[in-house]
C-alpha cells in the first residue's frame, strides 16, 4: 500500500460521474490522505445543471451560499491541497471565496472535459497553482498540463480474469451527436460478418428522446425500447465488458482529448475500435489493439474482429492507472 500522501489533507470538489469520485478517493485513502469530499454543484437536479450549463452567472448567488455552507462544515482545517474536478459551477467568485478560505493550500484543478463543451468554465483558473487537462488542444490553448485520464483497479481485474467472451464487440454509453447511427452501422457490419454485438444506448430523460427524433433526422425511426433511461449498474457494466472482447468509442465532436472507454479498454486488456485518429500519438497504440475508422463512413475489418489482443509493456500499462494518474497531479 502507497502512503505517499500520508497525513495530508485534501478538500475534493467533483463532478459526480459514473462512481469515478468515490474511486479517486479510496486511493487517496489508501495513499494515506484524509479526505473531506463535496459535489461542486449544489444540487443534481436536472434543470439546476441545465442553468449552470446555459448561464450559471444567474445563479451565482445560490451556488455560493452552498460553497458558503461547506466550508463552514470544514473551518478549521488546515488542508493541504484543494483538489477540484472540472467543476462547471466553479466561477470566479467562488473560487476567490474558497481560496480566501484556504489561504495554504495548493489548489489543483483537473478537466476531463473540453473546454469547448462549457460556457465559461476556464474562468476562475486564475486561482489554481495547477491545471491538469485531458485534451491535447487545451493544453496547448490554455497552457494547462496534458495528463490522459485513468483506468481503475476494476478494469485491472477484468484483465486478470479468466472469463470466455461472448460478444465480439460491446458499446455501453451515453448517446449524443451521431452516436446513435455511428455505432448501429457498426452492429449492422459485426452482426453480417457472423459476429455477436452488444449495445445499450442510454438517455437521461425521454425528453431528450423525442427532442433528439425531432432534431435529427437520422434518429427518426429509433424506437423507445431501444434506449434505457436508468444509468446501467456498475456490476453490470463490469460483467458485459468481461464478456466482450472489443470496445466501441466515437468522441464527442468537440473533443480531441482520449474518452475514459479508450482507456478502461487499455486497462482491462480489450480491443478497441474509434474514431478518434489522434489514439494514434500515444505510446499504447498498436494497430492490432485499436483500429481508427472514419467517423462518416466507418468499415471494419474483418482481421481485426478476429484477431487477440496483443500484449504491451507492462510500464506503459501502469503509466495509465489511477494511482499513477493521481501520483502525477500530487507530484509524488
Amino acid at each position: 500500500m502507497e502512503n505517499s500522501l500520508k497525513g495530508k489533507k485534501i478538500l475534493f470538489f467533483y463532478t459526480p460521474f459514473f462512481s469515478y469520485e468515490k474511486d479517486i478517493i479510496k486511493e487517496l485513502e489508501e495513499k494515506g490522505a484524509e479526505v473531506w469530499s463535496f459535489n461542486e454543484r449544489p444540487s443534481d437536479n436536472v434543470f439546476l445543471r441545465i442553468l449552470i450549463r446555459l448561464n450559471k452567472n444567474l445563479i451565482e448567488t445560490y451556488i455560493l451560499d452552498y460553497y458558503k455552507q461547506v466550508m463552514d462544515s470544514v473551518a478549521g482545517i488546515d488542508f493541504d491541497y484543494v483538489f477540484v474536478l472540472k467543476a462547471e459551477s466553479y466561477t470566479p467568485r467562488i473560487a476567490s471565496f474558497v481560496k480566501n478560505r484556504c489561504p495554504n493550500s495548493v489548489f489543483i484543478r483537473y478537466f476531463w472535459d473540453s473546454v469547448e463543451n462549457y460556457k465559461d468554465v476556464d474562468k476562475g483558473s486564475v486561482y489554481f497553482d495547477k491545471i491538469f487537462t485531458f485534451d491535447s488542444n487545451d493544453s496547448i490553448k490554455y497552457g494547462y498540463t496534458f495528463l490522459p485520464l485513468f483506468y481503475t483497479r476494476l478494469y485491472e481485474d477484468i484483465a486478470e480474469a479468466d472469463v470466455s467472451p461472448i460478444y465480439d464487440v460491446m458499446f455501453a454509453g451515453t448517446v449524443h451527436s451521431d452516436r446513435y447511427t455511428f455505432i448501429s452501422s457498426i452492429i449492422s457490419q459485426v452482426n453480417q460478418m457472423g459476429g455477436s454485438c452488444y449495445s445499450w444506448f442510454f438517455l437521461p430523460s425521454k425528453i431528450l428522446y423525442y427532442k433528439m427524433k425531432v432534431q435529427d433526422k437520422k434518429m427518426r425511426k429509433a424506437k423507445m425500447s431501444e434506449f434505457s433511461f436508468v444509468p446501467m449498474s456498475r456490476s453490470k457494466l463490469m460483467d458485459c465488458y468481461s464478456r466482450s472482447r472489443i470496445q466501441l468509442d466515437i468522441q464527442h465532436p468537440k473533443q480531441t482529448g482520449l474518452t475514459m472507454r479508450t482507456i478502461e479498454a487499455l486497462g482491462a486488456k480489450k480491443k478497441l475500435i474509434t474514431t478518434n485518429h489522434l489514439v494514434k500519438n500515444y505510446d499504447f497504440y498498436r494497430p492490432e489493439n485499436i483500429l481508427i475508422v472514419d467517423r462518416e463512413n466507418p468499415v471494419i475489418d474483418a482481421g481485426f474482429l478476429k484477431s487477440q489482443w496483443k500484449e504491451i509493456p507492462n510500464d506503459i500499462y501502469e503509466k495509465y492507472s489511477l494511482r499513477s494518474w493521481l501520483n502525477t497531479i500530487f507530484k509524488l
